[in-house]
C-alpha cells in the first residue's frame, strides 16, 4: 500500500522538476530582450554599415582595415596592450584577492570598501589625476628632484608606460573582485588536508589553492581584456600620438572624417578579434585543466 502511494508521488515530483526549468525560462525574458535590443540589433546595424559602399555591398572597408597600413598596426597594438594590461591586473590583483579571501569578515568588509572606492570616481577624473602625478612638474618628478636623484624632470606622460599604469589602475578593482568571488568558493579544508598529508603551506598553496583559483584568474583576465579593448579616454589623455588605440581611430572615422563604413569595419574587426582571443584563452585553459589532475582540479 505504501509503495502504491509513494510511486505516484515520486512521479509527480519528477514531473514538477522537469517543468521547473521551463517556468524559470520566463525569468530570462527581460535580460534576453535587453540583450537583443541593446547588443544584437546595434551590432547588426554596424555590420551592415561596414559592408555598404557607393555601389552597394562591398568588402573594400575590410580590405582597408586589414590590409598593409596603419589600421592593422594599431589593431595589433591594441590587442597587445589590452592583453598586457589584463595580465598586469591579474598579477597585481591575485595577492589582494587572496588576502581578502583569507582575512576575517570584519577586516574583509573594510578592505572591500577601500577596493570599491575608486569605482565610485569617474574614469576621466582618475585619468586627470595621473596627469597631475606623472607630469613634468607632477608629484613623481618633484619627489625625485627633491631627493636629488635626477636633475631634470623625466618625460613620463604621453608614453606607453603611462597608458599601462593608468589603465591598470582603472581595471585593477574589477580583476580583484572577480578573483575574490572565485576564491571564496574554494573549500579551505582541502588546504588543511594537504597540511595533514605533510605538505608545507607554500606547497599546499601551489598544488591545491592555485589550481582551484586559476579559473577565477582566467575569468578576470578575460573580463579586463575585453574592457581594455574599448578604452578611449585614458589613451587619449595620457598617451602620445603613437599610443592611439583602435577605439580612438574609430571615433575619428565616425566624428571627424565621417567615414562610417571604415569606422564600422574597424569596430567589427575589433569585435571579432577580441572574441577569438577570449575563445582561444578559454579553450586553452579548459584543455590544460583536463590534462592536469593536480590540486583537486578533477
Amino acid at each position: 500500500m505504501s509503495d502504491g502511494v509513494s510511486m505516484p508521488r515520486d512521479g509527480m515530483v519528477a514531473a514538477r522538476r522537469r517543468r521547473a526549468p521551463l517556468s524559470f525560462l520566463w525569468l530570462l525574458a527581460p535580460a534576453a530582450l535587453l540583450f537583443l535590443l541593446a547588443f544584437l540589433v546595434p551590432v547588426g546595424e554596424v555590420a551592415l554599415w561596414s559592408l555598404q559602399g557607393d555601389a552597394g555591398l562591398t568588402a573594400e572597408h575590410y580590405r582597408e582595415a586589414l590590409g598593409e597600413g596603419p589600421y592593422r598596426t594599431i589593431l595589433f597594438g591594441t590587442l597587445q596592450l589590452a592583453a598586457g594590461v589584463a595580465f598586469a591586473c591579474v598579477l597585481a590583483g591575485y595577492p589582494a584577492a587572496y588576502c581578502l579571501a583569507s582575512c576575517p569578515p570584519r577586516r574583509r568588509t573594510m578592505l572591500l570598501l577601500l577596493i570599491l572606492t575608486p569605482l565610485w570616481v569617474s574614469v576621466l577624473v582618475r585619468t586627470f589625476g595621473w596627469i597631475v602625478v606623472l607630469g613634468r612638474e607632477g608629484l613623481v618628478n618633484s619627489m625625485l628632484i627633491g631627493a636629488g636623484l635626477i636633475d631634470a624632470p623625466l618625460q613620463m606622460l604621453y608614453s606607453r608606460g603611462a597608458v599601462y599604469i593608468a589603465m591598470v589602475q582603472v581595471l585593477l578593482p574589477v580583476a580583484i573582485l572577480v578573483m575574490f568571488s572565485s576564491m571564496t568558493t574554494i573549500n579551505r579544508s582541502l588546504l588543511l588536508a594537504s597540511r595533514i598529508l605533510g605538505a608545507t603551506p607554500w606547497r599546499g598553496f601551489l598544488h591545491v589553492f592555485l589550481p582551484l583559483s586559476a579559473g577565477g584568474a582566467v575569468n578576470a583576465w578575460m573580463l579586463t581584456f575585453v574592457l581594455a579593448l574599448g578604452f578611449f579616454i585614458t589613451p587619449a589623455l595620457v598617451g602620445g600620438p603613437k599610443e592611439n588605440m583602435i577605439a580612438n581611430i574609430i571615433a575619428t572615422q565616425i566624428t571627424v572624417t565621417l567615414d562610417w563604413g571604415l569606422g564600422s569595419a574597424l569596430g567589427m574587426v575589433l569585435l571579432v578579434a577580441g572574441f577569438l582571443m577570449v575563445g582561444a584563452v578559454a579553450l586553452l585553459f579548459r584543455r590544460v585543466t583536463r590534462l592536469s589532475g593536480h590540486g583537486g582540479t578533477r
